[in-house]
This record gives C-alpha cells, sequence and structure tokens, in this order.
C-alpha cells in the first residue's frame, strides 16, 4: 500500500463527517499498519467479521467501497398508511393507549406502547398542553386577517425601530390577582392540599413591559383600575423615559379606562402614542406571558395566609425581572407572535 493511499485513508479517517465512515477508515488505517484482526476488533469493540469485511470492502473497491453507506434501514409496517395523518388531525387521541386503539381500528395491526410513541413522533406530534384563545378571534375571518395587518403593517415596524434603538415601546395590561388557591402540577409524596382564602381581595398591577430593556413600569393597588389611575401611569412612564430621547409607544387592548379622551388627552400632553390592538388577541400582547410567568414563579402551588405576603411576593417577583430572572425574561419575552 502506497504512502499516498496511507495518507487519504488519513484524511477521511479525520475529517469524513459520517461518524461511521470515520470508524471504517481507522480500522483499515490499523490493519494495514500491521495490527491483526483481532487487536483491531479488541481496540475498537467491535466484532472480528466486521473488522475482515471493512478491509475487504478498500481493497475491492479502495475508499469508495468504505465511504459508501448502504445499511439497511428497517421500515415501519405502517409507512403505507398515509390516511393515519389525516385520522389523527380530525381526531386527536388523548393518550397513547387510545391512538393504539384508533390505529388498530384503521389498519388491523397493534403497536406496544413505545412504538406508537415513536411513530407518532416521526409523523410530528407531541403531547402538548392545550391553549386557550377568544373564541370569536378564532371563529370571524375578518378578525383573523385584522390581526395579520396589525402584525404586518404597525406592530412589527416599531418593534423593528425599537431593536436598532430608535424608539421605545412597551406591552401594557393590568392583571387582578385575587387571593386564593392557584393550582399548578407539582413533585410530591402525597397529593398537596392548598386551603382556600376566604373573601375577594385583590392586588391590581397596571404594567407596562419593554422588551428590549426586559424592564417593567407597575402602578399598583388594592382597589380598582379606571382612567385616572391610568393617566397617572402614564406620567410615571413619561417620567422613566424622559431622557431617552426616543419617541415612546405604548402597546394596549381596548379596555374602556385606558380607551376614553381623558387618557387620550394625557397621552399627547406627554407625547406617548398609544396603539391600539385589534379585538380579541391577548396573544399580540407580550406582558400576558409575564402575567403567566409571576404565577408560576410565586403563586401556583402556594400559600399565602396574609394578604401582604401574597402582594409583596407579586410585587417582588415583578421587581427581580431584570436581574434575578433576566435570563428567563431573555428566553420567554421574544417577540415572536402566533397568529391564528
Amino acid at each position: 500500500m502506497t504512502e499516498k493511499s496511507l495518507d487519504k485513508l488519513y484524511l477521511e479517517m479525520t475529517l469524513n463527517q459520517n461518524p461511521r465512515v470515520r470508524k471504517k477508515c481507522l480500522v483499515v488505517y490499523l490493519r494495514k499498519h500491521g495490527y491483526r484482526r483481532e487487536e483491531v476488533a479488541k481496540l475498537l469493540r467491535i466484532d472480528e467479521d466486521t473488522a475482515t469485511n471493512y478491509t475487504k470492502k478498500y481493497n475491492e473497491n479502495d475508499l469508495p467501497g468504505l465511504l459508501e453507506e448502504n445499511y439497511r434501514q428497517p421500515k415501519s409496517q405502517l409507512e403505507p398508511y398515509t390516511e393515519l395523518k389525516k385520522l389523527f388531525t380530525k381526531q386527536l387521541p388523548h393518550t397513547i393507549n387510545q391512538a393504539i386503539e384508533m390505529i388498530d381500528k384503521e389498519t388491523g395491526i397493534q403497536l406496544k406502547p413505545s412504538a406508537c410513541r415513536v411513530f407518532l413522533k416521526k409523523m410530528g406530534m407531541k403531547c402538548r398542553r392545550c391553549g386557550v384563545v377568544p373564541g370569536k378571534a378564532m371563529e370571524d375571518d375578518k378578525q383573523r386577517q385584522a390581526q395579520q395587518e396589525f402584525h404586518d403593517n404597525q406592530l412589527q415596524p416599531i418593534l423593528d425601530e425599537a431593536k436598532q434603538g430608535n424608539r421605545t415601546v412597551l406591552f401594557v395590561d393590568a392583571a387582578h390577582f385575587v387571593m386564593g388557591a392557584f393550582l399548578g402540577m407539582v413533585w410530591c409524596f402525597v397529593r398537596l392540599l392548598l386551603p382556600s382564602a376566604s373573601g375577594r381581595k385583590r392586588h391590581n398591577v397596571l404594567g407596562a413591559y419593554a422588551p428590549i430593556l426586559h424592564e417593567a413600569i407597575t402602578v399598583t393597588n388594592d382597589t380598582y383600575i379606571n382612567q385616572d389611575v391610568f393617566c397617572e401611569f402614564l406620567e410615571k412612564i413619561a417620567n422613566a423615559y424622559a431622557n431617552s430621547g426616543r419617541p415612546i409607544t405604548l402597546i394596549l387592548d381596548n379596555a374602556r379606562y385606558q380607551k376614553c379622551q381623558s387618557v387620550a388627552n394625557k397621552a399627547k400632553e406627554l407625547k406617548i402614542e398609544l396603539l391600539y390592538l385589534p379585538p380579541y388577541s391577548p396573544n399580540l400582547n407580550l406582558i400576558e406571558r409575564l402575567w403567566r410567568f409571576v404565577k408560576k414563579q410565586v403563586l401556583y402551588s402556594k400559600h399565602y395566609d396574609r394578604f401582604d405576603a401574597f402582594r409583596n411576593s407579586i410585587n417582588d417577583c415583578i421587581s427581580d425581572l431584570g436581574t434575578r430572572y433576566k435570563d428567563e425574561m431573555e428566553s420567554l419575552m421574544t417577540m415572536n407572535f402566533q397568529l391564528f
């Protein structure tokens, strides 16, 4: 064997992207350097016959004999049944056992649970938690079109400006946290039972979230939110960004207390642009994710026996968004929106 042939073999052994090809070249490389078949098999943890076959392929066809991949790929017995994807699109199985029954009824093939999971994943299915969207947004074609047009023509352009540092964009919404039992999933030895709170005490948080800076501005109270509270909120936002020199845009829904003449006048006075979302479009308001995050961090599966402890836990979580929860915010609050 020439030195040039060994050099080619060495290059494939070190640079080929396919790990199986690299291993085959290594087997032949060692054999050509005088290692016995038994030694190579032991060093590389392969069968002796496998080492012989690799060497034989190289001797017969040179490098192309090692580079070709002719491994037998076993095919699923369900491969011919293309109608199964249509079936599972129309009727979603709740469990693997239900999927097994549906496949058996449609094809007569009985799968084990592990094989059924593999098959469903191969089709692109995954066990996902159901979500909720406003019914009118899903039923009305005009509403869906309005969401798309708003996103493309109004929302995305100002977000691009914010990314370039030419505008401050904040997503605005109010959350009303009623003191009580927020039930969630938790690993435990016995089922966790949370005491329910008496009364209807609630902590109102009117918030604005800046996705570029990952910071929130809030006004809170334990009574109610009206147009006067919202005007106070606008002044707080204007003061916070007074020295930025950038125009401010608030993205908000159509709640009555924030879409009235007094709020419009105050926003005009403070030179703040109010950009209202289309009706039934919570999926376009980024701050909705923030409220879910707060609930997950400090409310789900936790009991507070005093209202001040309940209230402080919420406020502390929001205060720590840019520090303690910075990594979570960068992952969660991306400006990607699901359009229905």
